[in-house]
């Protein structure tokens, strides 16, 4: 991994390979299996009929919500670590060594940290993806639509959060801190 001149590596992070599911996931959860429970009785209603053959795609994409979703995400948390140096933040993979994302101390205005009571969750830096986002462009104008994007830069299931915001409140950076 090849790093600025003058960048020092201050901390390096392994994420605990098990999810935090914050307010937000917990919502995208349950409209995620209240999709499915819908799509699916939609298909048992219409198993006989020629509309059988347009929820199939709607099963695939409720299926994909509700369940495929985190083979990703867990991959990353198998293969990705995390490290704060005192110019950036950095998501590297540990197989090939390399940064897959990086961002720059002064272009982050906002870090969020989302955890539980044993200071274990998770830091995005920047704005974090709400299950609704507004959208402009359609024919209503501008409508919230669900989203299941997860946030670009963030740092998923960090334990001892506690050590790392103290951290980067040193560098500058004030964290606004969420308990669930």
């Amino acid at each position: 991994m090849i790093l600025n001149s003058n960048e020092i590596i201050l901390k390096e992070i392994l994420p605990r390979k098990s999810f935090f599911f914050s307010l937000t996931e917990k919502l995208r959860i349950l409209i995620s299996f209240g999709y499915l429970i819908f799509v699916v009785f939609f298909a048992v209603v219409t198993f006989k009929t020629i509309v059988f053959l347009f929820t199939i795609p709607l099963l695939v994409a409720a299926f994909y919500n509700s369940f495929l979703r985190w083979i990703p995400v867990f991959y990353h948390l198998k293969n990705n670590y995390y490290l704060i140096t005192n110019q950036r933040i950095i998501i590297a993979s540990r197989s090939k060594k390399e940064i897959i994302r990086y961002r720059k101390l002064e272009e982050i205005d906002q870090v969020h940290a989302d955890m539980n009571d044993r200071f274990y969750g998770n830091i995005i830096f920047g704005k974090p993806e709400g299950v609704v986002d507004n959208a402009s462009g359609y024919l209503g104008g501008n409508r919230g639509i669900l989203t299941f994007k997860n946030d670009r830069y963030a740092f998923l299931s960090i334990e001892n959060i506690d050590e790392i915001i103290v951290l980067i409140n040193e560098l500058g950076l004030k964290v606004n801190k969420t308990f669930y």
